[in-house]
C-alpha cells in the first residue's frame, strides 16, 4: 500500500528505479556486503540513468527532481543494496547546497559536469576526538588556513567519509581560521585528485560493508572558487535546504532497508516445508508480519508527507524531519527485533 498519494511522475520514477535496481543493483548486493566491495557497477548503472544529476536543476542539465521523488528513489535502491543506497544518498546530500547556490564558475566546473555524470560527491563532515568517557563527535569542526587565492587543509581528519577514495569530490564542513567560532562554519567542495588524502583504517559496518565510510585525513590546497557561499556563514545560510535533505534522504535509506528486509521475510514466511506448512501459518508470525507492515506504511507515509512539505516550502521546522528520520530508522531495525 501507498497511503501518501504519489503523482503520476513520482510513480513512474518509482517503477523505473525499481526495474533498474532489480536488474543492475540487486545482483551485486551479496558480493558488495560479503567482500566489502565498493558498489561501482551499481553506481555506474545509476550514472547511466542520469541519476547523479537528480537534484541538479534542469537549467544546468540535471533532472531537477523534487524531494519526494528523491526519497522514493533512495528507498527503492536501499531495498536491494544498502551500501549502494548509502553511497548514492551521500552524493545527493553532498551536492545539495552547491546545486542550489552555485557561482558561475561552479556551474561550469562542478554542477554541469555532475549533471553529465562526471562528478560523484560525498560528505566529509563528521569529526570526533578522544576515547572512552571523553569521546565526543560534536566539539567543533577543524579550522583550515586561509592562504592566497584559497585555503589549506593541514592534515584534517574526518571520521566517516562514505565512498572514501572513490568519490571525486567532498563536501567539506570546516572553520576558516583558528579564530573562527565553533558555529562560524564554512563549506568547501574539495576535489579528490587535487589534494592528498589517506584512508586511516578500513570500514566494516554490518550490512553496509561496501560503502567505505572510513576515516580519512586530508592535506592540500583548495582554490577559493571551490568555496560554497560566504565564509563563516555558509552553513547557516544553507540551513533551509541542507538539513532537511540530509535528514530525509537518511530516512529514505533506512526505510528502504526495512522494506527490503520485510520483503525477504515474506518470501521466507511463504516457503513451504516438507510437511506443506509455512512459517506464516503460525498466528504469532502473522501478528509479527502485520506489525512490520504497519510500521513500514506509517514510516513511509510520514517520510513522503514531510518531503512534500519541504517541496511546497511549508516545512515549519526541523522537528518533522527528525520525527521521520527516527521513525524510519526504527523501522529498519524491526525485522531483526521480530525475528
Amino acid at each position: 500500500m501507498t497511503y501518501f498519494p504519489l503523482t503520476q511522475a513520482q510513480q513512474e520514477w518509482q517503477q523505473r528505479i525499481a526495474d533498474i535496481a532489480d536488474r543492475e543493483v540487486a545482483p551485486h548486493a551479496d558480493a558488495v556486503d560479503k567482500h566489502r566491495q565498493f558498489p561501482k557497477a551499481s553506481l555506474q548503472a545509476l550514472q547511466r540513468a542520469g541519476l547523479w544529476g537528480l537534484r541538479v536543476a534542469k537549467e544546468h542539465g540535471g533532472l531537477g527532481a523534487d524531494l519526494v521523488t528523491t526519497c522514493v528513489i533512495v528507498e527503492e535502491i536501499a531495498k536491494r543494496c544498502p551500501s549502494t543506497a548509502m553511497c548514492y544518498k551521500m552524493h545527493l546530500e553532498a551536492s545539495e547546497v552547491i546545486c542550489r547556490m552555485p557561482t558561475l564558475h561552479q556551474v561550469q566546473h562542478i554542477v554541469a559536469p555532475m549533471a553529465r555524470g562526471e562528478v560523484f560527491a560525498t560528505v566529509a563532515g563528521s569529526e570526533s576526538w578522544g576515547s572512552g568517557d571523553n569521546w565526543t563527535s560534536s566539539r567543533s569542526f577543524s579550522a583550515v588556513h586561509k592562504v592566497d587565492d584559497g585555503y589549506y587543509l593541514d592534515g584534517i581528519r574526518k571520521s566517516y567519509v562514505t565512498s572514501a577514495g572513490e568519490a571525486t569530490h567532498h563536501f567539506f564542513i570546516c572553520r576558516i581560521g583558528e579564530e573562527a567560532e565553533p558555529g562560524q562554519l564554512s563549506l568547501l567542495f574539495v576535489e579528490r585528485d587535487h589534494i592528498q588524502w589517506d584512508i586511516l583504517e578500513p570500514w566494516d559496518g554490518l550490512g553496509l560493508r561496501g560503502n567505505g565510510s572510513a576515516p580519512v585525513r586530508f592535506r592540500g590546497f583548495v582554490p577559493q572558487e571551490n568555496r560554497i557561499g560566504n565564509e563563516h556563514t555558509a552553513m547557516r545560510d544553507a540551513s533551509q535546504m541542507f538539513p532537511p535533505v540530509m535528514g530525509l534522504t537518511y530516512a529514505a535509506a533506512y526505510l528502504g532497508i526495512g522494506s527490503g528486509a520485510y520483503a525477504i521475510a515474506c518470501q521466507e514466511g511463504n516457503r513451504r516445508f516438507a510437511s506443506g506448512s509455512r512459517r506464516l501459518d503460525v498466528p504469532m508470525n502473522q501478528r509479527r508480519m502485520a506489525e512490520l507492515s504497519a510500521q513500514i506504511e506509517a514510516a513511509q507515509t510520514m517520510l513522503h508527507a514531510v518531503a512534500a512539505m519541504f517541496d511546497a516550502g511549508h516545512l515549519p521546522s526541523m522537528v518533522p524531519v527528525m520525527q521521520a528520520k527516527v521513525l524510519c530508522s526504527e523501522t529498519a531495525g524491526m525485522p531483526r527485533k521480530s525475528s
